[in-house]
């Protein structure tokens, strides 16, 4: 992972540096590679009311960047305040991006352009354009022999090793 950080219109304190190595690892430990970029600014500001330090942090993840901004009078709560904030942006980008691994995709669709009765097979042309091989023993819900040249049907496939192959065929 790239680490950037960087104090402005500050010095960056030990303890302050210890702290967010301490928070970083604690972020690399529960998600262990998914930051590929990590910048921290740690910037002292004139502003009494608004708080007189501000923190950006900038993370990237694949398909994202987190930004978190937060401002505060003390710099180490302001510090476990961001990297708290930083750490519910991740865990919502990993629920996320779990819960889309997890939708498997639906059947493939297609109709039926040949039929060979004698030697047991049959071609699909999927929706993509492909052409999809079959076997009669893949046929699900019906007899091989009632398929027709035009049925629509669903079906799942694999990599065989002519080419695609369906695993099993319905009609739908």
């Amino acid at each position: 992972m790239d680490i950037r950080i960087e104090a402005r219109n500050l010095t960056m304190l030990p303890e302050w540096e210890g702290k967010i190595d301490e928070e970083l690892s604690k972020i690399e430990c529960h998600y262990p590679g998914l930051l590929h970029h990590f910048r921290l600014t740690l910037i002292g500001t004139r502003h009494h009311k608004l708080g007189a330090f501000e923190i950006h942090i900038t993370g990237t993840v694949p398909e994202k960047t987190i930004v978190v901004k937060e401002k505060g009078e003390l710099v180490l709560p302001l510090i476990v305040e961001a990297f708290d904030v930083l750490d519910s942006e991740l865990r919502e980008h990993n629920r996320l991006r779990q819960q889309v691994a997890r939708v498997e995709p639906g059947p493939s669709r297609g109709f039926i352009t040949h039929i060979f009765p004698e030697e047991n097979y049959g071609l699909i042309l999927s929706a993509e354009g492909r052409e999809v091989y079959f076997h009669k023993n893949a046929v699900k819900d019906m007899k091989f022999e009632r398929l027709n040249i035009g049925d629509c049907v669903e079906f799942g496939e694999e990599a065989g090793d002519k080419g695609p192959q369906a695993t099993w065929v319905r009609r739908r």
